[in-house]
């Protein structure tokens, strides 16, 4: 089995009522490809600015996830998001974000990766979700995630994407918000 995971990679500050955590690794593709490395080999294709510490990717060569598709562009920045957390933890509030590598080209998805079946489209805007998708036109499964930066400000697009893809990662709070309902049975149906 081969997964594809494209999407973000970043550097994240998140605050809980526990804490705060600056500059640590973040990105839905991250974490998306840890999780998914217990179960099967993961190949990620993303960017990173020339900020980013490569270091940063050591508990991701620790599982042995093939980041030979990660670019790292020289005169860009990172993708940056600021995020809180509170009560229940299950929503972030968004409290600063800055696209940086993510508003350029999408990076091209090396050769040696197109044979795969499987591709994750992790969160980043869904127009670049969607070129990603184009570039692995045999995948038999394409899940994307989003979030509710998306949801708010590219709802047209974000429609689109939903449109080429096979499954979707959202919590409750995003079903509702893309939806416009508040059962979540009544939103899970119109997802």
């Amino acid at each position: 089995m081969s997964l594809l995971v494209t999407g973000s990679i970043g550097i994240d500050t998140l605050e809980t009522p526990l804490g705060r955590a600056g500059d640590v690794l973040g990105g839905s593709a991250v974490y998306f490809s840890l999780a998914a490395s217990l179960f099967s080999p993961v190949r990620v294709v993303a960017a990173v600015g020339e900020d980013f510490d490569l270091k940063l990717f050591d508990p991701l060569r620790a599982k042995d996830i093939d980041l030979s598709g990660v670019e790292v562009r020289k005169g860009s920045k990172t993708f940056r998001w600021h995020g809180r957390y509170a009560g229940t933890m299950n929503e972030a509030e968004t409290v600063g974000v800055s696209l940086n590598v993510l508003a350029e080209e999408v990076p091209v998805v090396p050769p040696a990766f197109c044979d795969s079946r499987y591709l994750f489209l992790a969160n980043t805007h869904p127009a670049r979700q969607r070129e990603f998708a184009e570039q692995v036109p045999n995948a038999e499964l394409i899940v994307c995630d989003t979030m509710n930066l998306w949801i708010e400000n590219e709802p047209e697009e974000l429609r689109k994407t939903l449109k080429c893809v096979h499954g979707l990662v959202l919590n409750e709070g995003e079903a509702r918000m893309l939806t416009g309902k508040t059962s979540l049975v009544a939103a899970g149906r119109d997802v």
